[in-house]
Parts: structure tokens; sequence; C-alpha cells
């Protein structure tokens, strides 16, 4: 049942990024990726596309090469639409060509020290960041074992009562990561001790979370609870004016990853830092236009902001934007929000890198008003030089 769950997820992911993509050019007559003829239609008319690619798991040059097959041409049928080939011709999968300006990647042994000796999950081993959607834009439930590594973290206040409150990623079998606020300061005044980390949940008002799909029911595993062994604070965070708002919690045991707990990928030197315009990816169970916290985890598509726009922004408020921060959103009622800090935002670069922590912002979803993250890349060596097996 979960082989066919990650399948149809994987075929999700492929459609969704074909649909977000389509727009351009309206012949009917289009050349595939492989310089095939072929003309442009619905994909899900496409028999030598779904006969080659149905019921089993893509490799990420054939996911690239379906992302590069799209067009605009066709006058009917269903989104999102290929360039299919003529007859019954096969596709020919071929490696995207070369980047003009190719990023330059560290050697191995490099990479073994970005990993902190092994501590860290490999991206370029698909050990982090992967079996997920993109279905996402305007705030929407999640899928059941979508964004593995969102962590909720709880609090018990002094009459020992406990609730949950704000996010963070796990990033290996011991550690999440989140934002400094959510570890100390006036969380502990308003909330509480942190005292526990919840992964693997889905909707926290059933224990058991299932959902259906295509005639099948599926369900995810119970979530999992473990205690905090130790939290440790970015030495430079400054509560008040939010600089350096990163914290690391050490759990107290080390989890099993599962189909619905695994660990997000954190970035290495490649990693190319979002611009501008390109959409990073939000989730969480904070606050919803509909209620004061949502039940079922929420993933949001935003914009990365403009960072000195952003700076002149919040400039107004006597807040200072770093190089050390990234802004993202600013669309009115999309955002981050109350219970999202500490949370993931998210960058898709063949498998999803932890770009940023939610941090703070002006209210939630104001028109024009990004939220702030702690970016992540700026503090990789802090990370690394953090954790311990």
């Amino acid at each position: 049942m979960m082989v066919r769950s990650y399948l149809r997820l994987c075929w999700a992911v492929v459609f969704v990024l074909l649909a977000l993509s389509v727009g351009g050019s309206h012949q009917q007559q289009c050349t595939t990726p492989s310089r095939q003829r072929g003309r442009c239609i619905s994909i899900y008319e496409c028999e030598s596309i779904l006969s080659f690619f149905r019921d089993r798991l893509l490799t990420w040059e054939e996911r690239d090469f379906l992302q590069r097959s799209q067009c605009t041409g066709a006058t009917s049928g269903q989104q999102p639409f290929i360039c299919c080939p003529g007859g019954s011709s096969k596709p020919v999968v071929a490696p995207a060509a070369a980047s003009a300006n190719p990023t330059t990647v560290a050697p191995s042994s490099d990479v073994s020290d970005q990993l902190a000796g092994g501590l860290l999950p490999n991206p370029k081993k698909n050990e982090c960041g992967t079996a997920i959607g993109v279905r996402i834009y305007g705030g929407e439930n999640a899928d059941i074992d979508e964004f593995p590594w969102l962590a909720l973290m709880q609090y018990e206040n002094r009459k020992g009562e406990r609730k949950f409150s704000c996010g963070g990623s796990l990033i290996n079998d011991r550690y999440v990561l989140t934002a400094a606020h959510c570890v100390t300061g006036e969380v502990e005044r308003k909330e509480g001790k942190l005292v526990g980390v919840r992964l693997g949940e889905y909707n926290t008002n059933t224990e058991i979370d299932c959902v259906q799909a295509d005639q099948e029911q599926i369900c995810n595993d119970p979530p999992i609870d473990s205690g905090v062994e130790s939290t440790l604070v970015h030495p430079e965070y400054n509560e008040a004016s939010h600089a350096h708002d990163i914290a690391l919690v050490r759990l107290a045991q080390t989890i099993r990853f599962t189909d619905f707990v695994k660990p997000v990928c954190l970035p290495l030197a490649d990693f190319r830092a979002s611009k501008a315009g390109e959409v990073n990816f939000v989730t969480g169970f904070g606050r919803t236009l509909k209620g004061a916290r949502s039940p079922i985890k929420q993933k949001l598509g935003i914009k990365v902001y403009d960072q000195e726009r952003c700076r002149e922004k919040f400039a107004t408020q006597k807040a200072v934007i770093t190089t050390n921060q990234i802004c993202a959103g600013g669309e009115f009622a999309k955002d981050s929000c109350h219970g999202d800090s500490g949370g993931p935002l998210m960058k898709l670069q063949k498998v999803w890198f932890l770009e940023g922590v939610v941090s703070y912002g002006n209210k939630c979803g104001l028109e024009d008003w990004p939220g702030v993250y702690t970016h992540v890349p700026a503090y990789m060596g802090w990370v690394r030089s953090s954790i311990t097996a």
C-alpha cells in the first residue's frame, strides 16, 4: 500500500510541476527534449509516455525529462500538456544540458566535512528531503506523508499543562532545527518550558491519521513523541532584534526514519540561494483564516521577496534586515503565522532543502509585508560544529 501511495505522490509531483510551468508558445507541433517530433497534447492522452513511466519510481533524470517536455499547443484535454512523440515512439530520456555557468561542486572530502563527518544526511545520495508532493499555492492541507521532517514543539507550563506551539525541522536522527525564540525568552513566559518534540503528526485531532485516496485508505504510523535532552541557542541571538534567531534541539532518543518521519536536507556549499520571485514553501499547524490553529498540517507556496525592499519596509518598523535573513511572502492572506514559528522555509532543488526558519513578521498575511526567516545557509558552520553523535 505504501509503495502505491509513494508512486501516486511521485506522479503528483511531476504533473503539478508541469502544470505550474505551463505558458508560452501556442503551436500544435512540437519537439521533445530528445529532438523527436511530436504533438502537444494532454499527458493523459499520450500512451507512449504513460506506458513508459507508469507504475514505477522515476529517476531525477526522468522527472527532469518530463518537465522539459511541457508545451502549450493543446486546444483541449486535461493539463498538464506535453510534447508527445509521434506514433508509438518511446521517449528517449537524455540528461539535461549542462549549464553554461555550472556551479562548482565541493570535492568529496569537503562534502564529508559539510556533513559533519556523517552526522548529517547526504542530499547527493537522497538521504533526506524526499518523497513529497508540490501541490501548494494558496494554503491547503498537506498530503499525509508530505514534509515528513516537520516537528511540533511541546511546552509545559507551571500548572503542568502541556500544549503544542512552534515548529521545527528534523535534520538527522537526534536533532531538530528551530528558531531561538521557540526555545528561550517570551515563549517560556507564555507557553512554558520546551519538554518534548512530536514527529510524524498529520492531524492533531486523531490518534491514527488516515486519508482516502483513489478508493484506498492510507494511514500513517502513530506519531513519535520524544523528550528533549538539551537545547542550544545561537550565542549571538538577540530577542529584541530577532538577530540570529536559530537554535538546535537535541532529542532524548534516536529517531528511526519511516515513510512519515524523515530528515530535511541542509544546504551544502553548492546550494543556490533563492532569488526574489522564486517560490519557496512553508508548512506547519499555525493559524489559518478559518481558525486560531489548524489541526491538519498545512502547506503554502510563497515568493521570495526582494531583499532591499524588505530592508526598506522593516526599517519603517525600526527593524534591521541582515544578510543572514531572507524575506518571503507579502501576498494578502498567504503567510506563515503564529504557531508556525521555527518551522521550515523549503526549496526544492532535486530534493528539499531547508533554506529558512520562520522568525517574525509584521502581523500575518498583510499585503506587501513579507515574513522574515533566518537564512540557514549562513549558519551551517555553526550547525556542523554544534551537533554531536
